[in-house]
């Protein structure tokens, strides 16, 4: 059954989806693959502070500055995961607009086997990406 709460989860993934593009499309890419996110207003990041070693997310923002640009590449480089995320981010706009076009429960996705799995992945993916930046980080002498 399709409710109020489903359409509201629909346009905030709407709306959630174009604010973080057009944040990104707004940003410029820092050079060295990390520090975008401080345009916004955030401190650097605490953990490359206090362990000289990159974050899990490290380079998050700055990927996500270079992928809208259609600079793959590099926004490879910035953080691989980041990669996932951006096209992730991209798709939440059709699916949003299918959703709400054919009053589709969200419920319904969630309940899927394969939307655990997806998840249970995307985690073991970040972490491959992480080892991949403290090798990226080791290699370049940050």
């Amino acid at each position: 059954m399709y409710s109020r709460t489903d359409k509201s989860v629909a346009v905030g993934m709407l709306a959630f989806a174009c604010a973080v593009l057009a944040i990104a499309a707004w940003l410029k890419p820092a050079a060295i693959g990390y520090g975008t996110h401080m345009q916004l207003g955030f401190p650097p990041c605490n953990f490359l502070r206090l362990t000289h070693l990159p974050c899990p997310t490290c380079g998050m923002t700055t990927c996500f500055a270079w992928a809208i640009r259609f600079q793959f590449w590099k926004a490879f480089f910035a953080n691989p995961f980041g990669i996932l995320l951006f096209l992730g981010t991209v798709s939440l706009i059709p699916t949003a607009i299918l959703l709400l076009w054919r009053r589709i429960s969200f419920r319904r996705i969630q309940d899927h086997a394969w939307f655990n799995r997806a998840i249970y992945a995307s985690t073991v993916l970040l972490f491959v990406s992480w080892i991949f930046k403290l090798a990226e980080f080791q290699f370049a002498g940050y």
